[in-house]
């Protein structure tokens, strides 16, 4: 993906107008200047509220590498070359000190007069001839490093070359098991090996059997990961070679940041009816360097790819629309921009091809933790403690964090929120209370550190914030017909897409990229153009806003009641018919059946904060849902937020 950072230099186009940015002022604003010579201060939001909406769209041409970003290492110096190797050095030094090339060409008669004069002089017997005191100069004479002069090394003696090396790799076997056998018995069993091999050759081609101190030095030489995997066991070889994450040292913001999972400690409920539905999931991104929270996704449905995705776009774009819908959010939350890697488990929705494709895409190296590790993503597991501390457990319905806390607390008749409540409630408490409180571990403000930080920093966002949905969303290939895109039992079809097809011949194969969220449209790439063109579903009055998992569900109802080929008012009927379904079972007396159901017809929080809830209509009151009048809801359903009081100690 194409990026771009704030630098002098970079031009955004307003139509037909350009601003080129010029500095950064002591106000913290960015001062612009148009091709009219118009200047414009802006600060860092209303930049990228610009930016976001596409008002201002990036001059791609001003678009370049960063000339001052430079990677400087310290080369080896003399002393780490062996022994005998300086020594050849300074030899060849003295000779070209006395021959002096720079001020004398090239003469093989007077350079081999000093040349013997520099070797009496040193005790050299056997003295270089002209033509190679010529080729160290050359070597020399740009450079003036003596480390020019060290002669090319070759491959140290490779054990494989070894005739021996060979047996000893068979005879390895016995020695790489749990059994645990000493050195000694390899020694032996190589011994037995080479003998039973002489038995049938002459006497001048017979191998030679390598030394004990050959055998223990090349099993010495082994990757002694491997051996101990072998010889140990995973396990203990894991213990044995763990990393302590908590050396690592992160210098700035967005150089690494951890993304992992919690089921919250608390019981939601159904708006309408006050129905629970279970415990839901919280994804959540956070900045290792500042601690400051990056992004997070609220939903009942568990950990997949999805969820990894949808939290990965909320923390990288800005997040001033999202405040804007909570007004009572007073603080700032200035995360955004593309981490340089993320560290996650090595569970199976991490390990997804969608989540590898959009890493690879957005230039995230992602670091799989080991499993049962958590001490390696310490600043994300930390957080989920003090959130529950700090948050969850103070609001009705909690289920704490475990039943020796809970007692006798009823949590499912005491619970009183529901996902859209308690997204809104997450964010403030992120945002005024966990981002803005002193982090012991950070020493500082998480707000105040990635403040600091991002002042030295380049911080880096896709050049279209509409990529995002691409690159999150699932690719495939399919056929293009005259009907269009076939795509689980919906088509897409329209003009642009027919083009291709006109262009390509009859029924070329397209990349596509689909949707978790909305089976409404597909995404297209156009094979000319390279650009992705949106298509939407030729029965849009039943896709739009559909989530892809209750559409599967429709769909094989539908295949239930009328058979593989089902025509788009049936489909339409299936629809009905399970979401109707799907709203009685949330009424249901046991939690799995309310819990399954909430799944698919409740929102998550990205549906939320965007705005969108494409199941309105379905979430009506139906007439076997008892609602309870306001006077006999649980206590503490009510539109204020939970108290966030309590001691101003610093999070460790």
């Amino acid at each position: 993906m194409r990026r771009f950072s704030f630098k002098r230099g970079l031009r955004f186009l307003e139509g037909l107008l350009g601003w080129e940015l010029q500095r950064r002022l002591a106000t913290g604003k960015i001062q612009f200047i148009s091709d009219d010579g118009e200047i414009l201060n802006l600060s860092n939001e209303e930049l990228l509220a610009r930016w976001q909406s596409q008002a201002w769209l990036i001059d791609e041409h001003s678009l370049a590498e960063l000339g001052s970003a430079i990677y400087l290492v310290t080369p080896r110096d003399l002393g780490t070359y062996p022994a005998a190797q300086q020594l050849i050095a300074k030899r060849r030094i003295h000779y070209l000190n006395s021959v002096q090339p720079e001020s004398r060409p090239y003469n093989p008669k007077a350079w081999t007069e000093l040349i013997k004069s520099a070797a009496d002089s040193l005790g050299d017997a056997h003295p270089p001839c002209a033509s190679s005191v010529a080729a160290w100069w050359r070597r020399y004479r740009s450079t003036k490093d003596i480390l020019a002069l060290i002669p090319h090394n070759r491959a140290s003696s490779a054990h494989h070359r070894k005739p021996g090396y060979a047996v000893f790799e068979q005879v390895l076997a016995k020695y790489l098991t749990s059994q645990k056998l000493p050195k000694s018995d390899v020694v032996d069993e190589l011994r037995r090996a080479i003998r039973a091999i002489n038995n049938g050759r002459p006497h001048e081609l017979q191998m030679r059997c390598p030394a004990r101190s050959t055998v223990y030095r090349w099993l010495d030489d082994l990757e002694q990961d491997l051996v101990d995997v072998s010889r140990e066991g995973a396990e203990a070889a894991r213990l044995k070679y763990r990393a302590a994450i908590d050396s690592i040292k992160v210098n700035a913001i967005l150089e690494r940041v951890e993304i992992d999972h919690t089921n919250l400690d608390l019981i939601v409920t159904d708006p309408t009816s006050g129905l629970t539905y279970g415990r839901p999931w919280l994804t959540v991104a956070i900045d290792r360097f500042s601690r400051l929270i990056f992004g997070f996704y609220l939903s009942l449905q568990p950990p997949s790819a999805n969820s990894v995705l949808q939290c990965l776009k909320q923390a990288i774009l800005p997040k001033s629309e999202l405040l804007a819908r909570f007004p009572d959010i007073s603080n700032p939350w200035p995360a955004c921009g593309i981490p340089l890697l993320i560290a996650v488990d090595n569970g199976m929705d991490l390990h997804s091809e969608a989540v590898e494709k959009a890493a690879l895409e957005l230039g995230i190296q992602i670091l799989f933790c080991a499993s049962k590790t958590p001490v390696q993503k310490g600043a994300i597991e930390r957080f989920f403690r003090t959130l529950n501390i700090g948050l969850i457990h103070r609001i009705p319905g909690t289920t704490f964090s475990n039943p020796n806390e809970r007692g006798d607390y009823a949590s499912e008749d005491e619970a009183a929120i529901d996902i859209a409540s308690l997204t809104h409630v997450i964010t403030k408490w992120i945002v005024d209370v966990y981002n803005v409180t002193p982090h012991r571990g950070a020493r500082g403000r998480p707000l105040d550190l990635w403040n600091e930080s991002a002042k030295q920093k380049i911080v880096e966002l896709p050049v279209n914030p509409q990529e995002l949905d691409i690159v999150m969303g699932m690719a495939a290939t399919r056929t293009l017909f005259h009907y269009g895109i076939e795509l689980e039992g919906l088509h897409y079809n329209n003009d642009l897409v027919q083009q291709i097809r006109r262009r390509y011949g009859n029924n070329p194969k397209v990349d596509i990229r689909y949707f978790h969220d909305d089976v409404g449209y597909i995404q297209v790439l156009d094979p000319d153009a390279k650009v992705y063109l949106r298509v939407p579903a030729k029965v849009l009055e039943y896709a739009d806003g559909l989530s892809r998992d209750i559409h599967r569900v429709i769909r094989e109802h539908a295949r239930q009641k009328f058979g593989e080929h089902v025509l788009s008012p049936q489909l339409l009927q299936a629809k009905q018919e399970v979401l109707e379904l799907i709203q009685q079972t949330t009424s249901a007396k046991k939690m799995g059946h309310r819990k399954a159901a909430a799944r698919k017809l409740q929102p998550d929080s990205d549906a939320i904060l965007s705005g969108k809830d494409p199941l309105t209509a379905a979430r009506r009151p139906i007439k076997q849902a008892k609602v309870l009048p306001p006077e006999d809801l649980p206590s503490g359903l009510d539109d204020e937020l939970p108290d966030f009081g309590g001691d101003d100690r610093g999070r460790g």
